[in-house]
């Protein structure tokens, strides 16, 4: 008889203890307000930050955005709504696109969702994803690009270019009309 009881104590309170974890497990999910979590770990978000890089006490880039995400395993920082300035030869190029990841060292930052850059002369190009190497501060397409100027258009497969948008370099096909 005593054995019996205890195993109906026992299977009621493993019953009561999947209850409990599946309500637990469903009411999680269901919890939109809850923080998002990853495979690399929890998310610290911060609402309209801006970071920034200064070299010689100039200001290199600075970049901004709606939402910021930083992980801090892997330390990338995911960018929503991306504006960033960058500074080189007294031209100031701005780069805006839906998302954006910087990497844990700040050496690359991968910007993807349709992307539009221009400069403070005039030049403006547009591509689906750019690269931006922080260590030779080389942006470089990803995809198809057009690039516009005051004196030319220029559309090809690839386009690497400095901070400013002076120099630039299409890769692969391209093609060069005057204006």
């Amino acid at each position: 008889m005593k054995n019996n009881k205890k195993m109906i104590a026992i299977v009621a309170a493993i019953v009561i203890a999947l209850i409990g974890l599946i309500a637990y497990i469903l009411h999680d999910s269901g919890d939109s307000n809850s923080p998002k979590t990853t495979a690399t770990g929890q998310l610290v978000n911060f609402q309209g930050a801006e970071l920034q890089e200064e070299k010689d006490g100039k200001l290199v880039w600075a970049l901004s955005a709606e939402k910021i995400e930083y992980d801090p395993r892997s330390k990338s920082i995911v960018l929503t709504n991306l504006k960033g300035l960058f500074y080189q030869d007294d031209v100031t190029t701005t780069i805006t696109a839906p998302h954006a990841v910087l990497s844990g060292d700040h050496n690359s930052l991968d910007v993807d969702g349709g992307v539009t850059a221009s400069n403070t002369e005039g030049a403006s190009f547009k591509t689906d994803a750019l690269h931006f190497d922080n260590k030779t501060k080389l942006l470089t397409s990803k995809t198809a690009f057009t690039y516009d100027s005051k004196d030319i258009t220029l559309v090809g497969d690839k386009l690497e270019c400095n901070m400013s948008l002076k120099q630039i370099k299409a890769i692969g096909h391209a093609k060069l009309t005057k204006k």
